[in-house]
Order: structure tokens, then C-alpha cells, then sequence
């Protein structure tokens, strides 16, 4: 006999055992409920029973006791109300009770109908007429009695004994079916244990030789294989599973060579990534990158306070008429890149070079405080390393640099060759700034003189005409405010100067030019 006919003849015995068991289940579901019905019902009759007598009684002693009162008054609405509830209560019992009950409550229903006349005369003569509230109360009392003292009591003993014996037959059916339920369920685990036992000693010993095969080749001994020694399933399993040693050999050695080969290309694909990641990080910053990444587009952001920096070449032009256009390229790719080390150092952004012109940015995308202060940091660093350095024709150019501070408008525009850019009069009035300055000196704007003053020292220019016919307020920084020279030293930033550089925005100076630690000479050669 195969292992599946074993397996299907025990478990069809153990489900029709516990089929059995949900017949009986259903069987005694249905007793219950039928019994449980008719001792609800039996309940509500006790309940109404026990609300008819106690407003029969209400009314009886309402009556006796306004029949002892002169000129006594009574609520003949409330009162004809309450004769008429016990009315209906009385027919909703009718049709609650069964056969053997109703004849009792058609008693109770026909006595009552004599007795609710009786109590209308009664209240409605009432301070009326004495005679007929006599007559009437007489009348009443007869019936009144008459269903308290006899229909009412053997009415209620007929329903409290249908309630005792529903009840007692819920409790005999519950207990019937509970022990059937009991005695089928342990009949089934008995069968199951059996049908179990055998089965499981038949299958351990087959199994157990498999068991060891599967730890074997899971200990990755794929050279090990089952005895197979009979043709039933056991026997099937054991040829299987060897075949699958077989094929987790091959699958290995197929396996170890496309792993190799899938290092190899995920170690070019890293470097590619991370080369265009590189790329793309040159050209935008990493905010902005991120955001272009994960929605593959940047919204435009307004800042509210950015300083813009502007620098241009002094001799530029007639560089371009002596050297070579290659030579040219490495000496601007030689300031540039000197500029990118020095706007990176005090933590701006670089937004673009047009032809020999600068353009960078502080405040943004990164919010902070310092920018004013930062950005002239950085300008006369640039102006330093613009005077240490020498053409190959043995010249030097000079370099204009213009600050201005105020709100931008920022974003990437276009779809290929996006760039990083800002837009708005700070922007404009930025560039105006270089263009109206003087060589290898800083000229900023009146919104950056104000937010820079505590720290430096200004040469003011008066109001200078830009090409808008715009007449501003321009200054030349000329150095640190000397009183916060104080206690400089060699390569460490003055303590005065990161004193108050921390009072104002809460951290360190991002850094300092060292050359202004040296005395300072012409404000033109700084």
C-alpha cells in the first residue's frame, strides 16, 4: 500500500468522526435554540404577568383610595392611559402563550374587559355623581378581586411551570449534547493517535536516512547520495533528491562563475555611479541633485537673504591678443580652480564662470547667517591668490570683485545641460557692483556695508551711476576692523574676530586668510 493511501484512509476516518461530531454539533445548536426560544418567551410572559397585575393593583388602590376623599378630583386622561396600556399588554400575553395557556388568559382578557368599564364610570362620576362612583366602585372591586385573588395567581403558576420546564429542557439538552461531543472528540484523537503512530513508524525510517542526506548536502557535500530502497514515494523522494544533488553541483559551479562575472560588471557599474554622481555634483549642489534624483525636477525656492559675488579679469582682453588659446585656458583653469578651493573653505556656492568672469553665491542652498561675513572672507582671499600669481609672459592680472546682498530666486532651467542658476535685482545690482569697482579691490553694496560694518574696515565711495542711471552707495573693505587684530597670531584666527563671529551667528569661522595675519599694506595690494 502507497504512503497517499495510507495517508487518505486515516484521514477520511478522521473526518467522518469529526463530521459526526459537527453533525451532533448542528443537531444540538437547533435543541438549544428551540429551547432557549421558548424559555425567552416563557420569561416575557413572568415579565408581563407581573406588569399586568402590579397596574391592576395601581388601580385598585387609586380607586378605594379616592372614594375616601371629598370632592376628590382624578387625571381621567392618564388614568383611561394606563387601562388602556394593561388592555394591550393583556393581548400581546394571548399571543405569547401557546394552546394549553390561552384559555386562562381568555379568562383574564374577559374579565378585564368587565373590569376596565367599571373603573372608566368610576373615575369619570368622580365628584359627578356619588351614586353611580359607588355603583361603578362596587362593580370594580367585584372583578378588581376577581383577577388579583384568583385568574391572575393560577394564571402566573401555569407560566412559572412552562418556565421551569423550558428551562430544565435547555439544561437536559445542553448536557446531551455536550457529553455526545465529548465522547465523539475523544473517540476521534483516539483514531488520530493511532492512525498517527502507525504512519509516523513507518515513515521515521525512511525519512531519517533522508534527513541525513539533506544535512549532508546542506553541509555543501554535494557529492553524497540516498540508497534508494523501494519504488514507493519514499523510494521517488530518494531519486529526486538525488537528482538534485546533481543538479546543486552543476548549479554551483555555474553559479560560482556568474558570481565572479557579477562582481566584475556591479564593481564597473559603482565606478560609473559614482563617476556621474561626481559629475553631476560638480555642476549642481548636492540639494538640489538629491531633489532632481528623486523627483526629476527642482522646484524654484525664494531665498530671502543671499550675497551674491562677482569677480572679473583686469587685462583679460589683451591676455587673449599675446598668449595661445590653449595657454590661456590653463592659466584660467588654474585661478578658477584656486577660486572653487577658496568658495568651498568658507562654505558658498559656485554658480557659474562666464568667459574670464566669477560668479558665486553664499546663503544658499543651505540657509545661514554668515554669508555676508563669509563671502568678503573669500573675495580677499581671491584678490590674494590673483596677486601671487604670474603670467607666462611674466604680467599679472588684476581682479575686480563686487558684493551685494538681498533675496533671489533660485532653480535648474532646461532639460539638457541644466545649470544651477539665481534671478533678481540682488543678482543684478551683484554684477554692477564688479563692473563699477577698481582693480584687486571689494566693492559692496549699502545691504552688505550694514551687515558686514562690525567686522571690517570701509573706504567709503560716495554714490557711484550705474548703467541704469541708478545713483547707489558703494564702499572698498579695506581690512578686518583692526580692534579685532588684536592677539593675532600666525596661522590662528584673531580671538577677537571668532569672538565675535560667534556672538553674531553661533558657531566657528569656517576660516580666515592667513595673509591678513601679516601687517597689512596698501588697501590696493590686498
Amino acid at each position: 500500500m502507497s504512503i497517499r493511501l495510507r495517508l487518505a484512509l486515516g484521514f477520511l476516518t478522521i473526518l467522518a468522526l469529526f463530521a459526526t461530531n459537527e453533525g451532533i454539533q448542528l443537531y444540538s445548536a437547533r435543541l438549544r435554540a428551540r429551547t432557549m426560544d421558548a424559555l425567552s418567551s416563557a420569561l416575557k410572559r413572568q415579565s408581563l404577568m407581573a406588569s399586568i397585575q402590579q397596574r391592576v393593583n395601581n388601580l385598585q388602590t387609586l380607586m378605594s383610595v379616592m372614594s375616601q376623599i371629598e370632592d376628590a378630583q382624578s387625571d381621567s386622561g392618564a388614568i383611561q392611559a394606563d387601562i388602556t396600556e394593561t388592555a394591550a399588554q393583556i393581548r400581546e400575553l394571548f399571543e405569547l402563550s401557546d394552546a394549553t395557556e390561552r384559555g386562562a388568559v381568555a379568562q383574564l382578557e374577559q374579565t378585564y374587559a368587565k373590569l376596565a368599564p367599571a373603573w372608566k364610570n368610576f373615575f369619570e362620576s368622580l365628584g359627578v355623581d356619588e351614586a353611580k362612583a359607588v355603583s361603578a366602585q362596587l362593580e370594580a372591586e367585584k372583578y378588581g378581586g376577581e383577577v388579583l385573588r384568583k385568574v391572575l395567581p393560577a394564571l402566573r403558576k401555569q407560566h412559572d411551570d412552562g418556565a421551569e420546564q423550558a428551562s430544565k429542557s435547555f439544561e437536559d439538552t445542553t448536557r446531551l449534547t455536550e457529553q455526545w461531543s465529548l465522547g465523539i472528540f475523544g473517540f476521534s484523537m483516539l483514531v488520530s493517535v493511532v492512525v498517527a503512530y502507525f504512519i509516523a513508524r513507518y515513515l521515521t525510517r525512511a525519512l531519517s536516512e533522508l534527513s541525513l542526506g539533506a544535512a549532508l548536502i546542506g553541509a555543501n557535500n554535494l557529492d553524497y547520495r540516498i540508497a534508494v530502497h523501494s519504488t514507493d514515494e519514499i523510494g521517488t523522494v530518494a531519486g529526486t533528491f538525488n537528482t538534485m544533488a546533481d543538479n546543486l553541483a552543476h548549479s554551483r559551479e555555474e553559479l560560482t562563475a556568474a558570481n565572479t562575472e557579477l562582481t566584475e560588471r556591479n564593481a564597473e557599474v559603482e565606478r560609473e555611479r559614482q563617476v556621474s554622481q561626481s559629475l553631476l555634483l560638480n555642476i549642481l549642489p548636492e540639494q538640489v541633485a538629491a531633489e532632481l534624483a528623486a523627483n526629476g525636477a527642482f522646484a524654484p525656492r525664494y531665498y530671502e537673504d543671499v550675497t551674491v559675488l562677482f569677480t572679473d579679469f583686469v587685462g583679460f582682453t589683451l591676455s587673449t591678443e599675446k598668449l595661445a588659446a590653449d595657454e590661456l585656458v590653463n592659466v584660467l583653469n588654474g585661478y578658477f580652480t584656486a577660486f572653487d578651493r577658496i568658495v568651498s573653505r568658507y562654505g558658498l556656492e559656485k554658480m557659474k564662470t562666464i568667459g574670464d568672469a566669477y560668479f558665486c553665491a553664499g546663503g544658499l542652498p543651505v540657509r545661514t547667517p554668515s554669508h555676508p561675513v563669509d563671502a568678503t572672507l573669500a573675495a580677499f582671499e581671491m584678490i590674494h591668490e590673483v596677486q601671487q600669481r604670474t603670467l607666462p609672459d611674466g604680467t599679472q592680472w588684476k581682479v575686480r570683485i563686487g558684493l551685494n546682498t538681498g533675496p533671489v530666486v533660485a532653480g535648474v532651467v532646461g532639460i539638457r545641460k541644466f545649470a544651477f542658476d539665481v534671478w533678481g535685482d540682488t543678482v543684478n545690482l551683484g554684477s554692477r557692483m564688479e563692473s563699477g569697482g577698481a582693480p584687486n579691490r571689494i566693492n559692496v553694496s549699502e545691504p552688505v556695508y550694514r551687515r558686514i560694518k562690525d567686522f571690517f574696515a570701509f573706504e567709503s565711495r560716495g554714490k557711484i551711476l550705474t548703467k541704469e542711471k541708478k545713483e547707489l552707495e558703494t564702499y572698498f573693505v579695506t581690512g578686518i576692523q583692526p580692534a579685532l587684530m588684536v592677539g593675532a597670531a600666525e596661522g590662528l584666527t584673531p580671538p577677537a574676530f571668532t569672538q565675535r563671529y560667534r556672538t553674531y551667528f553661533g558657531k566657528e569661522p569656517p576660516a580666515f586668510p592667513a595673509f591678513l595675519l601679516v601687517p597689512q599694506a596698501d588697501p590696493q595690494r590686498l
